[in-house]
């Protein structure tokens, strides 16, 4: 009875500080700003996730790959138009809850590669880094997910001016929605 009494609160308190493990997917509409707005229509967007997060803990790790497409702008004012774009990318991100013991609201931010590969007669794929941040809220009773974020890649897009590829930024705005398993 005293050695229950002695090793069960210690298997307890063990056990509550391990990690959780979770893998979502997520789904929704990315939209363009800025240069990217003036050369690509609204599109969508396809994620999976893993993430990493201790049980008592306000702070989790998540790796993302995300697949977007963006739609082809016409008069866009360059000499070769980029057409339709493909963009995925690989982030490591960190998550901060912010508020919420049922309903989690949190923040997300981090950082990966891209890959932005426009369909255009004469243009060209670019590969390189990219930043992002946003927002979420997490509804634990059927494990879904409501997020915003901007991402920021670097020298994705051609110059407006010259026409040179992988000089200006893309940004986009994906809001997705989604469930963790």
């Amino acid at each position: 009875m005293i050695v229950a009494a002695v090793v069960l609160p210690a298997v307890t308190a063990h056990g509550q500080g391990q990690d959780q493990f979770a893998l979502g997917i997520s789904a929704g509409v990315t939209i363009p700003a800025g240069v990217g707005a003036d050369l690509h229509k609204t599109g969508y967007n396809a994620t999976v996730m893993w993430g990493i997060g201790s049980v008592d803990s306000p702070f989790g790790i998540r790796f993302d790959g995300m697949y977007s497409s963006l739609g082809e702008k016409s008069n866009t004012g360059l000499t070769t138009p980029v057409g339709e774009a493909k963009v995925t990318s690989i982030s490591a991100n960190f998550l901060i809850n912010t508020l919420g013991s049922n309903y989690h609201l949190y923040l997300i931010g981090g950082l990966g590669g891209f890959s932005y590969n426009p369909d255009g007669a004469g243009t060209k794929s670019k590969t390189d880094f990219g930043l992002n941040a946003g927002a979420g809220l997490f509804l634990p009773g059927v494990n879904t997910f409501i997020e915003a974020r901007w991402f920021n890649f670097y020298r994705a897009l051609p110059d407006v001016d010259t026409n040179v590829s992988g000089k200006r930024a893309l940004q986009i705005f994906p809001i997705t929605v989604g469930v963790m398993f």
